[in-house]
């Protein structure tokens, strides 16, 4: 267990909850039906169903309306951006309900990071007898949030991972020719990633365009030049447990960088998967591993927040990234 999880046998149980369920969500979608029977038996529960953001945003407003304490999020990594997005914005409450975590999608990586292994009718009946005094407190867990601003005045998105250049490609390969197959899990996603990192090691015949960028990093630092994929995290873990950073920086956000054409690839391939160990990949040789408070892009071409597509333009002016707050989450 990581040092900031902690299990909460005494936790203050909730007089009232809500549950916002995203019924297209990939493990949602699979059991509605049980999933919305095991809502229904949680007493005194304000139940919710939302697709897109905009949908998520009012269901939250109205669980909050009946005065809900604790806001369950029944579904994948998008609908927890969304949630995440309209909490901490603009017209987010002045005080948060605690925040649980439902892993009801297809890939959930932020629930699995944040200890939320359980299938949906399994966590709802956990809520279930803990509500009704038969079982311990869930776990908690503290993590930074990403706060991204898509241009100067664009209304800000939050979320826990960023990416760009071959994560974007992955996930747009993800959805075009493995999710019609039904493959659950992380298994998709990575096989997507793989393929993809397997094909530019084929450099006549690659299907990964470079990233051309220029990077500002919050300590002054700037980078610029064509690249294989940047990301930033908020997460501990990403897909099938990897952590692909390795900076010392005492920042909640972790960065990493690889460049276009990195020499021996395949080779630092497994090190930069499972952040750095006893040798990590080199800057010379074109990885780059930093935690950092903020960093901007100047970026043309899509992106990632959560498995969720963006667009970001260089006209529009610079892409910005930074640390949004700290969030607590609460998780069977």
């Amino acid at each position: 267990m990581r040092r900031s999880q902690v299990h909460e046998p005494n936790a203050i149980v909730p007089r009232r909850i809500g549950v916002l369920c995203n019924p297209n969500s990939g493990r949602n979608r699979r059991r509605l039906r049980q999933v919305r029977e095991e809502a229904q038996r949680l007493p005194g529960a304000v139940y919710r169903e939302a697709v897109c953001p905009a949908e998520t945003a009012l269901g939250i407003q109205q669980l909050l309306a009946n005065g809900v304490e604790l806001l369950v999020i029944n579904g994948g990594d998008g609908t927890l951006q969304a949630a995440l997005t309209w909490l901490l914005g603009p017209d987010g409450p002045a005080q948060r309900p605690s925040l649980m975590v439902v892993a009801g999608g297809t890939t959930n990586m932020t629930a699995a990071d944040v200890g939320a292994r359980a299938t949906p009718q399994q966590a709802l009946r956990s809520i279930g007898a803990w509500l009704a005094g038969a079982r311990s407190g869930p776990l908690r867990t503290e993590r930074p949030v990403l706060r991204v601003e898509p241009a100067p005045g664009a209304a800000p998105l939050h979320g826990m991972f960023f990416g760009a250049g071959a994560i974007h490609t992955g996930v747009e390969f993800f959805h075009r020719r493995i999710a019609a197959l039904g493959t659950g899990g992380s298994i998709g996603p990575g096989l997507a990633f793989a393929r993809l990192l397997l094909s530019s090691l084929r450099r006549s015949r690659t299907r990964i365009q470079p990233a051309r960028l220029t990077i500002n990093l919050d300590d002054g630092a700037k980078q610029a030049g064509d690249y294989l994929l940047i990301l930033v995290s908020a997460l501990e873990r990403l897909l099938l447990r990897s952590k692909p950073y390795w900076g010392m920086e005492p920042a909640p956000l972790h960065y990493t960088a690889i460049e276009y054409r990195p020499r021996r690839l395949l080779r630092s391939l497994p090190a930069v998967l499972r952040g750095g160990g006893r040798s990590p990949p080199r800057a010379r040789d074109g990885y780059f591993s930093h935690n950092i408070h903020a960093l901007t892009l100047d970026l043309d071409g899509g992106f990632v927040l959560d498995g969720e597509r963006y667009l970001a333009q260089r006209e529009r002016g610079p892409l910005r990234l930074s640390h949004g707050g700290r969030v607590t989450f609460l998780a069977f």
